[in-house]
């Protein structure tokens, strides 16, 4: 999914329309309206969202509609929620929702409700969904609450709204976000979400080129972090600055201080994130083998869709890198089948590492292909990187006589500096994947 967000985002400022409350959900319907018929497996998890939406959207404004009203629609809904068959995560999250939705009930619980249900609309890269579900939190937060009201479920959906920004490679709006929430915990005087916010955002600083900014911003987060005694903020900071480093080519301090960052990360998101990003510095450092080791650790063990389709992308570079086509092709099937729905980041480089493998194969044809489909997402979604490694690599094809396939990267052995992880990388991957082949 890519493109603009509808009606129901945010670009980092106000969320809330001078019209009133929105009950269009418009991504919803659009989502609807692209499936071919109603007989499509996600028709009823898609309306079902959108059916329990607009009851919410009729609980959160007073006297919009009588008890009894509110009661037939909770009825009328149920089971419609209760028909989602392939996805109990999902249609459990719904069910929690609609249960909140009775009249003596408390917005700041149903507020819980929203974001629990656009955090797994997120593990699905349902981003355009999401996104509305986290405005509509907003929405009603500003409709329902008192001056005296804590505002941290707001926060969390101005942090999450900008992180679906952010996976859209709307970079703008990711940055703005991230600072409109930093600048909302602060004045609540919530010191650790602010620093929160702080840290994703100077990760889309750094994603954008300005490095010494988002290095500067991390490291006065940690400081800070250091002081209040955060220790998973503290780790969070690290793990940034490890994917600045990565970015400036500093690949070894990336791959410790990515490393470090882990044990102290409490969510397993985060954790996930840093272990990707130690994946990435061996594979940089051509240590194929403790790459793999996180990369088969990551697929296993993580309940985020996009976290398993970045980790798959990397190994199927691996497999290519090692010359070993079954695996390869393995890894390609894998992503092939969800390839239409992936964000633009990760669908350009699917695009990119599968040209790379078709050319290490001897298929030019389908490399010039796949090269030309991830320079045309990188174009449109401004991933300069990504564009400009695309166009080098069919120029490269493009050369007169064409240029052979290029002969496999050798596989380097730990250096000292990283030995010590590469070390515990294989232990943990045997303690998860026994039967995993080397």
């Amino acid at each position: 999914m890519s493109g603009g967000c509808g009606t129901n985002t945010c670009g980092g400022s106000a969320v809330v329309r001078s019209s009133g409350f929105s009950s269009a959900h418009l991504p919803f319907v659009d989502a609807l309206c692209s499936l071919s018929s109603d007989v499509d497996p996600d028709w009823t998890m898609i309306s079902a969202g959108l059916l329990s939406l607009r009851v919410a959207d009729a609980w959160a404004q007073p006297g919009e509609i009588t008890d009894d009203e509110l009661a037939l629609r909770i009825t009328a809904v149920a089971p419609v929620v209760d028909a989602i068959r392939d996805d109990d995560e999902l249609r459990d999250a719904l069910r929690a929702l609609v249960a909140e939705l009775g009249p003596r009930h408390q917005h700041h619980e149903v507020e819980r409700a929203l974001l629990a249900y656009g955090r797994a609309l997120e593990q699905r890269a349902r981003w355009a969904l999401a996104l509305d579900v986290y405005a509509s939190l907003i929405e009603q937060h500003a409709l329902r609450a008192s001056p005296a009201t804590p505002i941290h479920n707001e926060i969390e959906a101005l942090v999450r709204i900008a992180e679906c920004h952010r996976h859209r490679a709307e970079w703008t709006r990711a940055e703005e976000t991230f600072a409109h929430a930093a600048q909302r915990a602060a004045l609540a005087g919530d010191s650790a979400a602010a620093l929160r916010a702080r840290c994703y955002g100077a990760s889309v600083t750094a994603e954008r080129g300005d490095w010494d900014a988002a290095d500067a911003q991390l490291t006065a987060v940690e400081a800070e972090a250091e002081r209040a005694n955060c220790g998973d903020l503290s780790a969070l900071a690290r793990h940034g600055l490890a994917h600045v480093a990565f970015l400036r080519g500093d690949v070894e301090r990336a791959a410790r201080l990515a490393f470090d960052a882990l044990d102290d990360l409490r969510d397993p998101r985060e954790r996930d994130r840093a272990l990707i990003d130690v994946a990435a510095a061996f594979a940089e450092l051509g240590v194929r083998s403790a790459a793999r080791d996180a990369q088969l650790i990551i697929s296993a063990t993580t309940q985020d869709a996009y976290v398993r389709w970045t980790s798959l992308i990397n190994l199927m570079e691996i497999a290519a890198a090692d010359r070993e086509q079954p695996a390869f092709e393995q890894y390609r099937r894998m992503l092939a089948a969800p390839a239409q729905r992936l964000p633009p980041r990760l669908g350009g480089y699917f695009h990119f590492y599968s040209a790379g493998g078709a050319r290490a194969f001897g298929d030019t044809e389908t490399a010039r292909d796949e090269y030309r489909r991830a320079l045309g997402i990188a174009t449109r979604a401004r991933l300069d990187p990504l564009a400009h490694d695309s166009a080098a690599a069919l120029r490269a094809l493009d050369a007169a006589p064409p240029l052979p396939p290029p002969d496999a990267p050798p596989a380097r052995a730990p250096t000292p500096a990283t030995a010590s992880i590469a070390g515990a990388l294989a232990r943990m991957r045997e303690a998860v994947l026994p039967d995993a082949p080397r």
